[in-house]
């Protein structure tokens, strides 16, 4: 009898010890697991249950051009920030400043500066959307036409075409430099180096008598630019607009690295050293093309291009209207020489 009374005693406590681990075990158990939801709440805070479907994103800060050309690529040409950059507060009230100076003494009524890094995308415009006729400037989007039809029929740049030399004159040109010559046959790729590094009108005509205006146009409208009909005097352009010229040729985006590179070789040869290029120090490598236009007091002078600064390369596009070339060119230097500085001091 003792016996079995004290078997009882041992398997009741046994039990109870078992109780008393069991119980142990699921309040450690429980700790942990409360621990970690709330490391897990903290680190990781829940999305709300339900998000409204009216609600919407923060509008963009960029603009953004592709190609929607093809079913499942869409090819990037460009994009831009929409507002202009704060950083550049001092510099555009130095332009502005320039820019009265010169209003004051009667040679020059208009001038438009656009300025990009092209690093970030940033940006500012003294006036960049007011339109100017380009001149020679215009000349750059031919170029992107020839060597946008090499990609597409290659030899197509080897091909010679005779200049014949049309009745009526051109525009005189106060900066210019070797024509090609009546009565001669040369190739598209060496009447190209004519056009931009000598700023050749006639050879200009002959390139613009052998090109489809429709795929000309396209260039213009592929970048959200007014197109251009070809050999209309009165066309007219802004400097933020014609900029994307420049834009899309640096980053090889419309045409292949290797045409976009012969593009900007050409640019980097013109041999005008006014505008944008007088200022700067000897050896700066600067691919622009120059344009002038108009008669007697009404005059429109501009400079656009990439100015290489070391480790910090922007774009430059000055547009001005006067009745002094001379003064509008002195303007465009000294507009220049003041974005170099700047660009230079805040690499």
């Amino acid at each position: 009898m003792l016996n079995k009374t004290a078997t009882t005693r041992k398997t009741l406590i046994l039990s109870i010890k078992n109780v008393i681990f069991f119980a142990g075990f699921l309040i450690i158990l429980s700790g942990v697991t409360i621990a970690a939801h709330l490391y897990i709440s903290k680190s990781h805070p829940s999305a709300p249950e339900s998000v409204s479907e009216n609600a919407q994103l923060p509008p963009s800060p960029l603009t953004v051009i592709r190609e929607n050309k093809f079913k499942l690529i869409n090819r990037l040409y460009l994009f831009e920030v929409k507002t202009e950059s704060e950083r550049y507060t001092d510099l555009k009230l130095e332009l502005s400043q320039i820019i009265n100076k010169y209003k004051e003494k009667g040679t020059v009524q208009t001038a438009s500066v656009y300025c990009r890094d092209i690093a970030d995308g940033s940006w500012m415009s003294v006036d960049g959307d007011r339109q100017y006729m380009p001149g020679s400037m215009m000349k750059v989007p031919i170029m992107i036409y020839f060597l946008g039809m090499e990609q597409e029929h290659k030899g197509i740049l080897n091909k010679e075409l005779l200049y014949e030399k049309p009745k009526q004159n051109f525009p005189s040109q106060v900066y210019k430099g070797d024509s090609i010559l009546s009565g001669k046959r040369y190739k598209i790729v060496d009447l190209l180096r004519y056009m931009i590094v000598e700023s050749d009108n006639n050879a200009t005509h002959l390139l613009s008598n052998n090109l489809e205006s429709t795929s000309y146009r396209k260039i213009f409208t592929d970048l959200e630019i007014p197109p251009d009909e070809i050999n209309d005097l009165n066309y007219r352009i802004s400097a933020i607009e014609y900029s994307k010229f420049f834009i899309v040729l640096y980053n090889a985006t419309y045409l292949h690295r290797n045409h976009s590179e012969a593009a900007l070789e050409l640019l980097a040869d013109c041999k005008l050293n006014e505008g944008i290029t007088k200022p700067l120090p000897k050896g700066t490598v600067v691919a622009h093309k120059f344009g002038e236009c108009g008669r007697d007091n009404d005059m429109m002078f501009a400079d656009g291009g990439i100015i290489y600064l070391k480790n910090k390369p922007y774009i430059l596009t000055i547009m001005t209207q006067g009745s002094l070339i001379q003064d509008q060119t002195d303007l465009v230097s000294e507009l220049s020489e003041h974005v170099y500085h700047f660009m230079l001091n805040n690499q």
